[in-house]
Formats: C-alpha cells, structure tokens, sequence
C-alpha cells in the first residue's frame, strides 16, 4: 500500500511487579520459582490457552493456597473460557482474603452479570465503584448492568438458608449503654468495636447475613445509625445491618473459625447451583457484562460486509483531492468524510469520539506552503465524493498495529480492539479510540508522524481497555 502510515501499540506486557508476587519465599517456593512458573501461565494466557494457564495456576496454589495474585488470574482465565461459576469461586476467596481487591470486585460483578444475576452484580460493582470512583472499566460494566436491570428485570435468585443464623439471640442492655458512650464520645471508636467484636465471637450475639445496608454510607452515618437504635427509635435489625456494616468494611475484625469459613464457603457454592438451576429452569435471557467477545463475534459472521483489505489497497489516487479556498493568506481545506458502519452490537459511542477528532483538528493552526491552514470536515453519504473514507475494525490488523491511513486523503481504518488482553478480544475505551482516531485522521490531512512523544502525531501509544479485567 503506498504512502500508508500507520499508528503502532507498545504490547501490554504482564509484569510480575504489577501482579504484586512476594519477594519472600512463600510455601517452599521462591519468588523465581513464582516468577518462572507466572511467566509461563500468562504465555498461555496470552495465547488463549487457558486450560494450560490454569494447569500452572493449580500447582502455584498447591503450596499457596491463599495467594491472591494466583486465584484472581485463574478466575480470570475460567472467565475468558466463561466458565462463569468456576470464575466467581476463585474471586470469592480472593474476597475472604482481600475484602477490597478491586479485580475480584469487579470480576465479581461481571461474573454475576454473565449468569443473569444482575442485583447480586450491581452490588459488587458499586463497592469497587466507592474503593475506585473513577475507574472507566468499573463504570462500564456498572452501565451495562444498570441498562439491563432496566430493560430486563429478572426476580434474583433466593439465597440458601444460613442455618446458623437462624435464631438470632437478644442484645443485652449494656450494648446500648455503650453505644451511647460512642455516640457522646466518652468512650473511644477502638473500646466499642472491641466489646461488639468480644460478643459476636463469644456467640453472645450472632448477626444474620441477610441484614444488609443498601445506602452507600460512610463511618459517621453508622454512628448516627446506632445511636438511633440506643435510643429505641429504631429495632434490633438497624442494629445487625449497621454492625455487618463494620465487619465488612473491617472496622470490626472478626476472627472466623476454619468450620465457618467451610460453611460458608459451602453456602456460596449453593447458591452458585441454584443460580445455574434458574437459568436451566426458566431459559433465563442474559446480558454479556462484557460485550467484547458478542461484537467480535457478530463482525467475524459479517465479514464480507466491510470488505476493509479491498477497501484499504486502493491507493490515494483513487480518491477527489479536497478543496481549499485561501482568504486573507489562510488556506481553509475541506475534507468529506465517509463513515462507514460500526460493527454491530458496540456498546461505546464512537461516533461522538469521531466528532471529537474533527472538532480537535479543526482548532489546530497548519501549515501549507508557509501559509496558515485551517481544515474543515463535511459529512457525506456517497462514497465517490468522499476524500477520506473511515472504516471502524474489530479484526487484527496486524500485531501492534491499531490503525492505517493514507496520507494526504483516501482510507482510514481505526481498531476499536485488540487481543493483548488475556487472549480475548477486548473492546478499547473512548479515549483510546479518540487518540487512534486523531492520529490516523491527522495523516489523512497529510501530517507524518513527529519524534515528540506528547504530539498526537507520535507513532507509538499503550491503548487502555473498556472492559478488561486484567487491567482494573
């Protein structure tokens, strides 16, 4: 292809900082040991051989059990084989361990999403959401569980019965008086959290899981909450909810026998069966959480209908040359646009990514034959007027490379993803698209790439993801 440029990724590397593997040596292994065997498993990660990965991730946890790294990137790779229930076990003793591990949350959520469960998912991803407020893949998936909860409201799936919980015993009345003493500050937040975490542990009072808080609150509301309850203006039930509250968010740090943590985990392994049984029973329809792998799968089954290597041999010539008008020594370029379909089934608006680019272009200060330029974009619908078509792509393109462009006019091709993500295809975020965009549509205005590694222009970018896991 002649004068084409192109736009190329620095490949997503899985470093063993960044999966925070202890230096120590750890259960008879040491940290190269971990190292060799991790390099291992994300070759085949990357290579979407995930029975070998999880094969290597089995035998790190023989003598680490409890090695959270491990669990969360083999509840991944049961994900990517969307093994859904097998992923939100492993995620869940990542959870026992690590109550706020932002990957296990959000793989959480997105593993209830997958099997229909979108309340149970909500709550998970709003969790990450309060530790995370600003991750973009977080508040994907919250959309995209939130817009199904709206369009599809399903009845959950009915937990099992904690059968330890089942007669709750009565407080006694000195609990009152000390949270009185709480509220009033005469005695301190540490004096309070250990005398409820004394009875809870001694079984003077047991708290039912059932009574949860719905409201996003923080510290100082379960104070106002509790000292309600002191008061009696409120029951027994604010008083279980507001102290599940400080054991979840470990104000309260109870130390669980190895039988509750059997039976618990036991509980939730029921209850995962039970949501597999609804879905069998009722031919439950489900949303994927991450819509990746249904967008590459529509565009694969619909190939032909781009047509992007016919389209991306043709060379420039082939295309109207834009028109210019020079007022008061400023070229004004007019270039018209073609816009080709997004591929079916994309859930991230890129047509305002693409109005985006033209609004970033169209504020730039150019220069054409030492004269001022500006350039200004048209839309049109008929291909045989257009000066640059834009093609959106979900295919690989070619290894590292997210995007082609001739220069000067003729085809643009942008990738809305790759498959450096665990193996899977998945979808890139807005600002990613807008930066392979700006860059591509700037060598259709006939910019070459520049050496400053700030400049749009830049041959080199690290794109990030909308919906990756491995990524949070």
């Amino acid at each position: 292809m002649n004068n084409i440029k192109k736009i190329s990724i620095i490949v997503i590397i899985f470093t063993l900082t960044s999966l925070h593997i202890t230096s120590q040596e750890v259960f008879g292994e040491t940290k190269e040991e971990l190292e060799i065997l991790f390099k291992k498993a994300i070759s085949h990660m990357q290579n979407a051989e995930y029975r070998q990965s999880i094969k290597i991730y089995e035998n790190i946890l023989e003598n680490n059990p409890q090695h959270i790294t491990t669990l969360n990137m083999k509840a991944i790779a049961y994900s990517n084989m969307e093994d859904h229930t097998k992923s939100l076990l492993q995620f869940y003793k990542v959870l026992q361990k690590d109550p706020n591990n932002i990957i296990a949350l959000t793989g959480m959520g997105a593993g209830y999403g997958n099997l229909g469960e979108y309340e149970e998912s909500m709550k998970y991803l709003k969790e990450a959401e309060r530790i995370s407020p600003n991750n973009t893949i977080i508040l994907n998936y919250k959309k995209i569980i939130q817009d199904t909860i709206d369009k599809y409201p399903l009845s959950p799936t009915e937990k099992p019965d904690d059968r330890r919980y089942n007669k709750i015993g009565e407080i006694p009345n000195w609990v009152k008086d000390y949270t009185n003493w709480w509220s009033m500050k005469q005695i301190n937040e540490q004096v309070y959290f250990q005398s409820i975490k004394y009875l809870i542990e001694n079984n003077y009072i047991q708290i039912p899981k059932d009574k949860l808080l719905e409201n996003e609150i923080t510290i100082l509301d379960i104070r106002q909450n509790l000292t309600k309850w002191s008061e009696g203006k409120t029951s027994n039930d604010e008083f279980f909810k507001n102290v599940q509250w400080l054991i979840d968010k470990k104000f309260i740090d109870i130390e669980k026998s190895q039988e509750d943590i059997d039976y618990e985990e036991y509980l939730f392994k029921a209850y995962l069966r039970k949501i597999v049984k609804n879905i069998n029973d009722e031919t439950r329809f489900i949303v994927d959480s991450n819509p990746s792998q249904d967008v590459i799968k529509k565009f694969l089954r619909d190939y032909v209908r781009w047509n992007f290597e016919q389209h991306v041999e043709m060379t420039s010539q082939k295309f109207p040359d834009p028109t210019y008008e020079i007022i008061d020594d400023t070229y004004t370029i007019t270039y018209k646009i073609y816009i080709n379909d997004q591929p079916d089934g994309l859930p991230l608006d890129h047509e305002k990514t693409l109005v985006n680019t033209f609004q970033f272009w169209e504020s730039q200060e150019l220069k054409v034959n030492n004269k001022d330029a500006k350039v200004k974009f048209e839309i049109t619908k008929l291909k045989t007027d257009a000066n640059v078509w834009i093609t959106w792509v979900v295919r690989d393109i070619g290894e590292g490379v997210l995007g082609h462009a001739h220069l000067g006019k003729g085809v643009v091709e942008v990738a809305l993803g790759d498959f450096n993500c665990g193996g899977n295809f998945q979808l890139f975020d807005t600002n990613s698209v807008f930066t392979i965009m700006t860059h591509e549509l700037g060598h259709s205005v006939g910019l070459p790439h520049s050496t400053d590694d700030t400049n749009i222009m830049y041959p080199t970018y690290k794109p990030t993801y909308a919906y990756c896991l491995l990524t949070v």
